[in-house]
């Protein structure tokens, strides 16, 4: 019977998954463009790639020639190439044809027999961090470790970072166990120090810092968001994304609380949850100090603290009152004193049914559960003060605190332009063969398979004949 998996196994995924993307990446991308481009008289991205479009080609299309192989030779070690199709069209665009003579197809039209690579041209958008693990690794091995030419440092130990990084990948269950992470963070973060350590002295100082507080500390979902949108891993990005939802599901159940906070003689029944929308829109009614904020989870202007943005987030009280108070007057105080309250929360408005008062509070508040708490007892003893609330009479007072949650806490459902762009690609038929277009790439992958399949049964038919004969 299969074991019931905790939240730490959770938790262990992610802290070595954000690892390799954040601190990892970055040093590797460090490397490249230190190790390989600048060994190169100081090459820009693209012009490596195009130095060496001819082996990245062949690693990609091994059983095609192409208009150099004449001088260079067919560039292939195998019947297999280390750079997928994808992979090759993130590096290099394809355009039109100029040498006529370079490029020749077999007996179907859309069958190439040889590639015209003057008309192949390195992306000049493109910069070191286009590359993901799998990418970077296959551009090294192809241009490097394949024909024996030594590079500055130990490219091997990109291995060990993307062997774990694909073990992250196709793991069943976003989630390891204790003795899986430490093996695994070990063998990671000794690979990352050795690539830093060819980087010089001081970047292997601070590097060794950077993941000696990066162990220290707790991961913020404000840091795997940043991660999810800095990395162009789909896959890893899309168990993060995964996770994180999960993750908002538990935090809003998290949420859900009831507190009793007496005040002399009122007792506030506070009821604690969230929301991830907005329920009352904002209006210019307020006389309190205005920020500049959108909806929910923002960061917020504080120009009487010299500019400093702190990340702030709203809380709405909805406080159910009696009959005997006078919410004009409480409504026209909260206003006009809101800052001997902002201590504790920063009121944005005061709106009347029975009374909600927007506010705004800071996140590490929020964060701590007890610092919270606490703020929302004081919050409530100056409110009754400031507004000069009758407490004579014993009175229970319901109030709801309802929490908005972020934007990044919201499913993503719209569609990337990037994946707009590729369906409107995929829509256009090519009048003559584009290795851009994927109709044509899936006719290239079909046919070939055909091929191997042909190549495979002529085998078993020769072999069948020689033990005939």
């Amino acid at each position: 019977m299969e074991a019931v998996l905790s939240d730490k196994e959770c938790g262990y995924y992610m802290k070595l998954i954000t690892f390799i993307l954040g601190i990892g990446m970055d040093v590797l991308h460090t490397y490249f463009e230190q190790n390989i481009l600048n060994a190169k008289e100081h090459l820009e991205f693209y012009m490596f790639l195009d130095k060496n479009k001819h082996n990245l080609y062949h690693e990609c299309y091994p059983k095609i020639e192409c208009c150099e192989c004449s001088q260079n030779g067919l560039g292939m070690a195998s019947q297999k190439g280390c750079l997928t199709k994808q992979q090759f069209l993130v590096l290099f665009e394809i355009g039109t044809l100029t040498e006529i003579d370079h490029f020749q197809t077999g007996r179907r039209s859309n069958e190439i027999t040889k590639q015209c690579l003057c008309r192949i041209i390195a992306k000049r958008s493109n910069d070191v961090d286009c590359m993901d693990i799998t990418l970077m690794y296959a551009i090294i091995q192809s241009c490097y470790l394949k024909h024996n030419i030594a590079i500055h440092g130990n490219p091997r130990c990109i291995e060990a970072i993307k062997d774990t990084r694909n073990f992250l990948a196709h793991v069943p269950n976003p989630r390891i166990s204790k003795s899986e992470f430490d093996t695994r963070f070990t063998e990671t973060e000794q690979a990352i120090l050795e690539i830093g350590s060819s980087l010089g002295k001081y970047f292997t100082k601070v590097n060794q810092k950077n993941i000696d507080e990066f162990k220290r500390n707790d991961l913020s979902i404000e840091g795997i968001k940043k991660i999810i949108e800095n990395n162009i891993d789909e896959i890893i990005k899309k168990k993060l994304q995964s996770l994180m939802k999960d993750q908002i599901k538990s935090t809003m159940m998290e949420f859900k609380e009831e507190w009793k906070i007496e005040v002399q003689n009122l007792t506030f029944q506070v009821l604690k949850d969230a929301m991830a929308s907005c329920s009352i829109e904002k209006t210019s009614d307020s006389s309190g100090p205005q920020k500049n904020a959108t909806a929910c989870g923002v960061n917020v202007e504080e120009t009487e603290e010299g500019n400093i943005n702190v990340k702030k987030r709203r809380v709405e009280w909805k406080l159910l009152t009696p009959s005997t108070w006078n919410l004009p007057d409480i409504i026209d105080t909260l206003k006009k004193r809101s800052a001997r309250l902002r201590q504790w929360f920063e009121i944005e408005n005061v709106f009347e049914g029975s009374l909600v008062i927007q506010t705004l509070v800071q996140q590490n508040v929020l964060d701590n559960r007890e610092e919270f708490r606490a703020s929302v007892h004081l919050f409530l003893e100056k409110f009754v003060e400031v507004c000069r609330i009758n407490a004579d009479v014993p009175t229970v007072i319901e109030v709801a605190l309802i929490i908005e949650l972020g934007e990044f806490e919201k499913e993503e459902t719209e569609e990337q332009p990037s994946n707009i762009e590729m369906k409107k690609k995929d829509e256009t038929t090519c009048i003559a063969y584009n290795i851009d277009c994927q109709k044509c790439r899936q006719k290239d992958e079909i046919i070939d398979s055909l091929i191997s399949l042909k190549e495979e049964l002529y085998g078993k038919y020769l072999f069948f004949v020689f033990l005939h004969v």
